[in-house]
């Protein structure tokens, strides 16, 4: 299909595949994860009070190996940080703790990298770099705990041979390492008491290097800083990060583990039940992300029983599993934090009492804060997957519980819906195979008349349309395809005849196309306008003032063709209005409140165009409005997105993030803000998803649909 449409969905596709995914922040208008600056390479973290002031500050460890160092955080405790102090190391660090290791009541930092150094708190978020301490090849992880009951913080250090127990000296330092076997391949260690004889034990996740097999073992401690033979327990899963919590509420301590997966398939984490002599049973495995190699536990809906968080590094979220308290997890939302390896830590950074999120190395020099809302929602971008690529989004009542559904199309012929809760969530995609050759566009509508969306597209290889009769139940109808006409390039949905019956119009090679509605998801033979050299996307609108609808289509020239309706479903010689150098995408709205209508168009030079309409089906020049993305923007959706009652423009960048351009009101737009959705743009719609009376967004990913709520005030 040689379109513009084409080649907007080629060049998405292509910076998918071949960019690297990253987020911005975009100031508190939507529910994101505010990226807080950190250093290079962010990837483990941890939190504590370094200054005293009762806010929650953050540890990042930056493994960067032209660069290595800590940065300090300082909490603002409103969820925001001042920017971060670094402190230079000689090696790239891989995980950090915090603990007061020489007894003066002021938070340290150990930074384990080949060595463990350990970096003394001033009491005013400034540290002095103290020891250095040796610890076995190739580090993984490390805890703080007090092993042998003196008062004083000791070490333990998981390597590629077993572990190291470093006993606190009480002062910043530490006596020699003594290594303990805990396997061959020891990914991550923690604490717990887990055989009920009062003394400290470990925890070790192992994973063999090219074999696959997960293990947890424990070592005993025998409550004087040294411990007994590893007890083994064999998994089929896990192998990553542990953390340590009663999840079935027998009084004994369970594990979860990450399960990382080196294949990019995803693979569950494992909940394994403790049976009080360091062995542990009945593994439940839960399917959450690609690559959640990291876990983190808390209570993150407020009901008392410990939930998880996984880290998918691969498909670059974090998933929220909520327990029941009796060792069974429910898969709730992801949340959108960029690829890489990510590590999570838990805080109330805000000062409301729930325990928010901070998720470190997705993002080369940042790190995201996630806000809890409560219920076991966070204030960030939530990631919904699909199970193929999707590039298409369409918002519709897809089930008779009358709640917000998104319909996620691919060029492969296949639609996958997602139920919306009514509160912003939505639950897993339910697959629909159409059998069509390829879908170039969705447009959701009630073409029957029956109260269920129903879905419209096209298939520019065999000039048809084809349209979908929702059953209300998130599938449709076999479907009904009518011809259009050959190299159709974009569809929209409109009653060009004033009969209160929904018709269809297309760009096809050289017309533009009605297809009159006959109200029962029906369609009449098509009525022909010429438009000739038509390649592009148009949108629909009321721009005389006549009662009819017109429509409006791109040009590869950087023009706009304006054709007035008559009302029959044909239209009237096109009249061209100068638009910018490259236009993608049309929306339709009132810029400067004169009840006239107005474009907004996507120039693939780097700008989003305001032309004001004079009401008589002729525009301005326009109103430019740059946007700093990597390819130009391409999708558009306009809405009230701030409250402020006037018209804002939210665009998608071909190769880079997803931007709003707040209006001033008088036809021009504000410098664009970015979104931060932590995915490269796709397509762009907007409702109100979580029915709070503000304007949401949902933007198309690589792997199904990013949702940002509106969280104006």
């Amino acid at each position: 299909m040689n379109s513009t449409n084409s080649l907007l969905k080629t060049l998405l596709r292509l910076v998918l595949f071949f960019f690297g995914l990253f987020g911005c922040c975009f100031g508190s208008t939507f529910n994101t994860a505010p990226l807080v600056p950190a250093g290079t390479g962010p990837s483990a973290v941890a939190v504590g009070d370094f200054n005293h002031d009762g806010n929650l500050d953050i540890v990042v460890a930056n493994n960067a190996r032209d660069n290595p160092s800590v940065s300090v955080l300082l909490g603002k405790g409103n969820g925001t940080f001042k920017p971060p102090t670094e402190i230079a190391l000689d090696a790239a660090p891989v995980a950090v703790v915090v603990g007061d290791f020489n007894g003066d009541g002021i938070l340290d930092i150990a930074a384990l990298t080949d060595d463990v150094f350990i970096l003394l708190g001033n009491g005013d978020g400034t540290f002095t770099v103290g020891g250095r301490f040796t610890v076995g090849a190739q580090p993984t992880s490390l805890v703080a705990e007090d092993f042998n009951h003196d008062g004083k913080l000791d070490l333990a250090v998981t390597y590629s041979q077993g572990v190291d127990v470093l006993l606190g000296n009480g002062d910043g330092t530490f006596k020699t390492a003594v290594n303990y076997f805990a396997g061959n391949g020891p990914v991550s260690v923690a604490t717990g008491d887990f055989n009920g004889d009062g003394k400290i034990d470990l925890v070790i996740s192992n994973l063999s290097p090219g074999s696959g097999l997960a293990s947890v073992d424990v070592l005993l401690g025998k409550g004087n800083g040294t411990f007994g033979p590893r007890i083994v327990t064999r998994l089929k899963a896990g192998g990553g990060s542990v953390v340590v919590g009663d999840f079935n509420g027998d009084g004994k301590l369970d594990v979860a583990l990450g399960a990382p997966n080196f294949e990019g398939d995803s693979s569950p984490i494992a909940v394994a039940f403790g049976d009080g002599t360091g062995k542990f049973s009945r593994p439940e495995f839960i399917t959450t992300g690609v690559d959640p190699d990291f876990v983190a536990t808390g209570d993150f809906n407020g009901d008392g029983k410990p939930d998880l968080i996984a880290a998918n590094s691969q498909s670059g979220d974090v998933t929220v599993l909520l327990g029941n308290g009796i060792g069974k997890f429910s898969v709730g939302p992801n949340y959108a934090a960029g690829e890489g390896n990510l590590f999570v830590a838990v805080g109330d950074f805000n000062g409301d009492g729930k325990p928010d999120l901070v998720v470190s190395g997705g993002d080369p020099q940042d790190v995201s804060v996630l806000l809890n809302l409560g219920g076991g929602l966070f204030a960030a971008a939530q990631d919904f997957r699909t199970e193929s690529f999707g590039d298409l989004v369409a918002v519709g009542k897809f089930y008779k519980d009358g709640n917000q559904d998104l319909a996620i199309g691919s060029d492969f012929g296949q639609i996958s819906v997602l139920r919306g809760k009514g509160n912003g969530t939505f639950g897993a995609a339910k697959s629909v195979e159409t059998g069509l050759p390829s879908n170039g566009f969705l447009a959701p509508a009630d073409f029957n008349g029956d109260g269920i969306s129903d879905l419209a597209t096209f298939s520019a290889s065999n000039s048809t349309v084809t349209v979908l009769l929702g059953k209300g139940d998130g599938t449709f109808q076999t479907p009904n395809t009518f011809f259009a006409g050959p190299n159709i390039t974009w569809l929209a949905v409109g009653d060009f005849n004033n009969d209160g019956k929904l018709d269809l119009v297309v760009c096809a090679s050289d017309f533009v196309v009605v297809l009159l509605g006959n109200g029962d998801g029906t369609f009449q033979s098509p009525k022909d306008t010429s438009l000739p050299n038509v390649t592009g996307t148009l949108a629909v609108g009321d721009f005389d003032g006549d009662g009819n609808l017109d429509v409006a289509v791109t040009q590869p020239n950087g023009e706009v063709s304006v054709l007035l309706g008559k009302g029959d479903g044909t239209f009237g010689k096109p009249h061209n209005v100068t638009a910018g150098t490259q236009i993608l995408q049309i929306a339709v709205g009132d810029f400067n409140g004169d009840g006239k209508l107005d474009m907004a168009v996507t120039d693939g030079a780097n700008s989003v165009n305001v032309l004001l309409g004079n009401g008589d089906g002729t525009f301005g020049k326009p109103s430019k409005r740059t946007v700093n993305t990597t390819l130009g923007p391409g999708w558009i959706t306009t809405g009230d997105f701030n409250l402020d009652g006037k018209l804002d423009v939210a665009v998608s960048g071909l190769g880079a993030d997803t931007y709003v351009l707040f209006g001033n009101g008088d036809g021009t737009l504000k410098a664009a803000t970015p979104i931060g959705s932590t995915r490269v743009g796709g397509q762009l719609a907007t409702s109100d998803f979580n029915a709070d009376g503000k304007p949401d967004i949902v933007v198309t990913t690589d792997g199904g649909a990013t949702v940002l709520l509106n969280q104006t005030k």
